[in-house]
């Protein structure tokens, strides 16, 4: 199976994306508490020589550092809010007192340019909706590339504890084929198997490679269906004869398992293609001397 990796497959992207990096936020996002009642974006929570900060500054400043537009103090836990806002204050302190000359340089200019891009970047994808017709699309499309997961089993099998009962009983077996094959082996089951399913006639059912000890799923992926294990398949649980009914190579991940991602990277496509088209606007020629 193909694992469907779109971190990876966005990884390559032209841009980094800004998330979390500023720090000041990682340790709050997924802390759990009542917002603080009453805030609005004009609410002056406290003055730094005077002049009032509020609500829609603290906004503005956890907005920049994580990158997320969504982000308020009227929504984050009233027990932070004092936290938040004293970062802001350490930061404007040192702004004024020391930074801010770094505004008139040509290397801010250009980090300033290089963090608008990259912020305007982070706001497009914030804002691109995904219908659920082009998450179902991209999905059915592309099943058996991205999708699917390992094949399900029907099988049969006979567990005991003494390997030579277990090359006796695939002699027994050896030769038969269909219908035959199947009351044989059932019969031969209820009879000599120390396994719970003996009761069915060594019945398992479908299931998952997962379910099953990795010797057994091993030895029924390399069965056809209506075969048996010439050899008897050692696990912790003893020696077993599997006889596989069925094989279910068409089973695919739910989309409710990968909605999330497809969104992800079906947003990220159609950014690419914006980029693309905005870098095909401009023409650029290079006189980069040759060497």
């Amino acid at each position: 199976m193909k694992k469907f990796m779109l971190v990876g497959l966005i990884a390559g992207s032209l841009f980094a994306f800004p998330g979390m990096a500023g720090g000041s936020m990682s340790g709050h996002a997924g802390m759990m508490g009542k917002p603080m009642k009453g805030l609005k974006d004009n609410t002056i929570l406290a003055k730094l020589n005077g002049k009032p900060i509020r609500v829609k500054e603290i906004n503005a400043y956890l907005q920049g550092i994580t990158g997320d537009y969504r982000i308020r103090l009227q929504d984050l836990p009233a027990q932070h809010v004092k936290e938040f806002v004293t970062q802001y204050i350490k930061m404007k302190e040192l702004y004024d007192a020391k930074a801010k000359a770094i505004t008139k340089t040509p290397q801010y200019k250009a980090a300033a340019e290089k963090l608008a891009v990259d912020m305007w970047l982070n706001d497009r994808l914030n804002k691109t909706k995904i219908s659920e017709y082009e998450i179902k699309k991209f999905y059915n499309e592309n099943k058996d590339l991205y999708f699917k997961s390992e094949p399900k089993f029907k099988a049969r099998h006979i567990v005991v504890k003494d390997e030579t009962l277990a090359r006796k009983l695939i002699k027994e077996l050896k030769g038969l084929r269909g219908k035959s094959l199947e009351s044989k082996f059932a019969k031969l089951a209820k009879k000599y198997s120390t396994g719970p399913s003996k009761v069915q006639g060594g019945e398992l059912g479908w299931f998952d490679p997962n379910q099953m000890v990795p010797e057994f799923s091993k030895a029924c992926a390399n069965l056809s269906e209506g075969e048996i294990t010439l050899e008897p398949v050692k696990t912790r649980f003893g020696y077993h004869i599997i006889l596989l009914e069925g094989k279910d190579s068409k089973n695919y991940i739910p989309l409710a398992k990968v909605k999330r991602q497809i969104i992800e990277y079906l947003k990220r496509e159609k950014l690419q293609k914006e980029l693309k088209r905005i870098k095909n606007s401009y023409k650029v020629k290079y006189l980069i001397p040759k060497n």
